[in-house]
């Protein structure tokens, strides 16, 4: 599976959460600590947004750790709202157009987890996704026609309801197929102001997902403000840190965090 993390609050540089951790994501893309995949090393991407509506976006096909542009333009680059992804591939190629976050206009989207049977629901599920949007699609990945198929369901008017209706599509294909593997979520979605976050699995063995408060490195006492929203806590203090449930939904606004139920 892969590993991402989305932050929104004051604006800080890239690499304070993407290196500058004890469980950094880079730290992840090495060796992560709850993931059935333990290397993360097929690529990845990040989006974050500034004084434009649409958000700025690098991805590569190298590891993150071994990335020199990676690290040196986390360095300079500074935001108060970015999603980060290290991508473990299930099946589909490693290339740039398959690297998360995926992007349509001002929205970002990435996603941990699998659409069981891709390779065998694919051309179904593709077939789902409105004229409107097949053409933004660059890859092959579940994770980018899961998104496209969202937003052909209303995402922009209603995220939490246009990722639920393509879930359930989803599913109905699974059952209609007999599928024996699982639908697992665990995925963030912006659109520059606010973030939500979704953990869903059809058996119940959803891909682990946290929000919290990590150390930003400030002289100042650190203020007790949720701002992260990760795959896996970024250090061993239990106080920073809450699990997320089975079918949540996490929405970040205002500097306030929610949680409520997917289904």
């Amino acid at each position: 599976m892969c590993r991402w993390m989305a932050y929104a609050g004051e604006k800080i540089y890239l690499e304070n959460l993407l290196f500058l951790q004890k469980n950094s994501l880079i730290s992840q893309s090495l060796k992560a600590i709850k993931s059935s995949f333990t290397t993360n090393g097929d690529g990845f991407g990040v989006a974050w947004y500034g004084g434009k509506k649409t958000p700025g976006l690098f991805k590569d096909v190298l590891p993150a750790w071994n990335d020199e542009n990676l690290r040196q333009l986390s360095q300079h680059v500074k935001s108060g709202l970015f999603l980060a992804h290290v991508r473990a591939t299930t099946g589909t190629s490693i290339s740039r157009a398959n690297c998360h976050p995926y992007t349509y206009g001002k929205w970002s989207f990435m996603h941990n987890g699998q659409i069981g049977h891709w390779q065998l629901l694919r051309r179904d599920i593709e077939s789902m996704i409105s004229k409107d949007y097949y053409h933004h699609r660059l890859g092959t990945t579940d994770s980018e026609a899961l998104f496209l198929l969202a937003l052909s369901y209303g995402l922009e008017k209603d995220p939490i309801g246009g990722i639920k209706k393509a879930l359930e599509k989803v599913i109905a294909l699974l059952e209609a197929n007999g599928a024996t593997e699982p639908l697992r979520l665990s995925a963030a979605l912006s659109d520059g102001k606010s973030i939500w976050a979704f953990r869903y699995s059809s058996d119940r063995q959803s891909p682990s997902l946290f929000y919290g408060t990590p150390d930003l490195h400030k002289k100042q006492a650190q203020s007790k403000i949720i701002n992260t929203i990760a795959s896996e806590p970024f250090d061993d203090d239990s106080d920073h840190w809450t699990s997320v449930g089975e079918s949540k939904v996490v929405l970040w606004k205002n500097k306030a965090v929610s949680i409520s139920p997917l289904f």
